[in-house]
C-alpha cells in the first residue's frame, strides 16, 4: 500500500445524481462538492467544472471522482499533485447497477434502453421534461424535431431503484416517459429493475485501500492525466449507448 496516499485526506468531487446514494456512505467530515446534473450534456462543461473543482483542492488529496467516462467528459482532465480514484466505468449507468460486468450483460442484451433513477427524475433530466422544455423554449415543431433526433432510437425504458417503495413512488413517471415516447416511436415498453450500492461502497474504500487501479477503478496519480484508454478493459470497445453521453454520467 501506498502509505504516503493512504494519508492523504479525502475529498469527494460528484454528479450530483449520486448525491443521495455516495453522500450517505461517505465518512463524517468529507469534503465533498457536488456538481450540476447536466453537465454530462456537455462533456467540454464537464471536464472544465470537474478541473476547476481539483485545481481548487489546496492540499495534496485522494480525490474520489463519482462520474463514469461520460461520454468522454472526463478526458483530458490532470490529477495535479492529487491521487484521482474513478470508478472503471462507461457509463454511470453501471455505477446504479452495482457494477461494469452488470452494465454490459444489459447492454448488449437491450442496447436501445434509457434508463432512469430517482435522482434524474428528481433533477428533471429525462425524455418528458426534455420534451416540456424544449416547447418552452422553442416551439412545438422544433421540439417534436429535436425529440425524435435524441430518443427515436429507444424502444425500453428501465426504472432502476434501490427499495421496492422508491420503484413504487418513481414507476408512475417512468410509465409516463414510456407512453409519451410509445405514441410517438412505437414499441417502447417500460420495465424496471432493482439497483446496487455495491460499486459505490468500493468506491468509498478505496483511500483505505491499495491505491492501485484494478478491474473496478482507474487510479490516476499525482501529475497524470485521465485518458479514456484508462477505462478500457483488456482491449475492449467501449460500449455506445444511444444518446445520453453515458449519462452522467
Amino acid at each position: 500500500m501506498d502509505v504516503a496516499v493512504k494519508s492523504r485526506p479525502t475529498v469527494v468531487i460528484s454528479c450530483a445524481v449520486l448525491e443521495d446514494l455516495l453522500g450517505k456512505r461517505l465518512p463524517a467530515g468529507v469534503p465533498t462538492v457536488w456538481l450540476d446534473v447536466m453537465l454530462h450534456n456537455s462533456p467540454k462543461k464537464l471536464a472544465e467544472a470537474l478541473q476547476a473543482r481539483i485545481d481548487a483542492i489546496e492540499e495534496p488529496s485522494t480525490v474520489i471522482v463519482g462520474y463514469g467516462l461520460c461520454g468522454n467528459g472526463l478526458v483530458g482532465v490532470k490529477s495535479r499533485s492529487h491521487t484521482l480514484v474513478i470508478p472503471r466505468t462507461h457509463d454511470c449507468v453501471a455505477i446504479f447497477l452495482g457494477s461494469h460486468q452488470r452494465y454490459v450483460q444489459r447492454f448488449f442484451a437491450s442496447p436501445n434502453t434509457y434508463y432512469l433513477t430517482k435522482g434524474w427524475i428528481d433533477a428533471r433530466d429525462e425524455p418528458l421534461a426534455d420534451y416540456h422544455d424544449y416547447v418552452a423554449q422553442f416551439d412545438e415543431e422544433t421540439a417534436d424535431y429535436l425529440f425524435e433526433m435524441k430518443y427515436k432510437h429507444y424502444r425500453r425504458i428501465c426504472l432502476v431503484g434501490f427499495s421496492q417503495q422508491e420503484l413504487d413512488d418513481y414507476r408512475g413517471r417512468a410509465q409516463a416517459v414510456a407512453d409519451f415516447m410509445d405514441r410517438r416511436f412505437g414499441g417502447v415498453a417500460c420495465e424496471e429493475t432493482l439497483g446496487s450500492t455495491a460499486l459505490i461502497e468500493a468506491l468509498v474504500r478505496m483511500p483505505e485501500q491499495a491505491a492501485e487501479a484494478d478491474e473496478e477503478f482507474v487510479v490516476v496519480g499525482p501529475g497524470g492525466e485521465i485518458t479514456m484508454e484508462m477505462f478500457m478493459r483488456g482491449g475492449e470497445p467501449a460500449p455506445q449507448p444511444l444518446a445520453r453521453s453515458g449519462k452522467g454520467g
